[in-house]
């Protein structure tokens, strides 16, 4: 399993969800900030979890597709948001793609 499908099984793990709206919340029921990061012509929302006295980052929009639909989501080529905004994370707008 690939280090980053670690960090999303372990944010799970201990508590991180996701609302309606997209946003992460932590185990203490806050928004989680996070940062947002260029990836080629993109832009993606990410957050970081500590794992072992280090932050390790989380593309929002895979844990989103986690959350959504579980196992599958971790194998998937890509994860696609449906209206084309990269920074929306709705779970209405996250679908698996190739």
């Amino acid at each position: 399993m690939s280090k980053s499908n670690e960090m999303i099984r372990l944010a799970i793990n201990i508590g991180y969800t996701v609302s309606k709206s997209g946003e992460i919340i932590n185990p203490k029921g806050r928004v989680v900030r996070g940062t947002i990061i260029k990836i080629k012509n993109s832009s993606y929302k990410t957050f970081a979890i500590n794992d072992k006295g280090m932050s390790r980052p989380i593309l929002v929009h895979r844990f989103v597709a986690y959350r959504k639909f579980g196992d599958v989501a971790l194998d998937a080529e890509c994860i696609k948001h449906l209206n084309g905004n990269s920074l929306d994370n709705q779970p209405n707008n996250i679908e698996i793609g190739t």
